[in-house]
């Protein structure tokens, strides 16, 4: 008998869901909670693309040079970055879901307003996450498809969405500006 080969489907299908999920999250826990979350992500996203991205591979050669006196391959250090940064965003994301959490002050507007300023935050919240993790994979030239979890190449709309993930539209910097407008939000009275 011969193997039977799954077809995963296009690649933008996977993060379509996730993102679809978030938002039915955000509708649930409504936008107050929501915006905590939104903070912490603004606080990762800054943390791994101004430091971990920038540092990281040149301390991980050093170390890998040092036990093994060769560099690291290439292949294998976009697989490493591109987990560790998947790993350490996902982690920060359960967290800021998880226990008690940082929630903004204040109850939900009532009726219409409060269902549609959660459709808005979980929308910017399923963006963030679904398209951060994309683009963990995008940044390092798809690492999960040497396992054939997903397929390439990506359709013509896979491609274009791909121009838009949040880390290549928002420069390093501007995150700790968003992560301290959420905070100055958070505090006024």
């Amino acid at each position: 008998m011969g193997e039977v080969e799954a077809d995963m489907g296009p690649f933008e299908y996977l993060w379509l869901t996730v993102f679809v999920i978030f938002v039915l999250v955000a509708l649930v826990r409504k936008y107050p909670n929501e915006l905590g979350t939104t903070t912490i992500i603004f606080v990762i996203l800054f943390l791994i693309t101004f430091l971990g991205m920038p540092k990281l591979p040149g301390l991980i050669n050093d170390f890998y040079r040092k036990l093994f006196n060769t560099p690291l391959p290439q292949r294998q250090m976009e697989h490493l970055l591109a987990a560790l940064f998947s790993l350490a965003f996902v982690a920060a994301v359960f967290a800021s879901y998880a226990g008690r959490t940082f929630a903004f002050p204040g109850k939900p507007a009532a009726g219409w307003k409060g269902t549609f300023y959660s459709l808005l935050v979980g929308v910017l919240n399923g963006y963030l996450i679904s398209g951060s993790l994309w683009y963990f994979q995008d940044f390092y030239h798809y690492p999960i498809t040497d396992f054939g979890l997903l397929k390439l190449p990506l359709t013509p709309l896979g491609e274009t969405l791909a121009g838009y993930l949040p880390p290549y539209v928002v420069p390093p910097m501007f995150w700790a500006v968003l992560v301290a407008l959420m905070l100055l939000f958070r505090v006024r009275k």
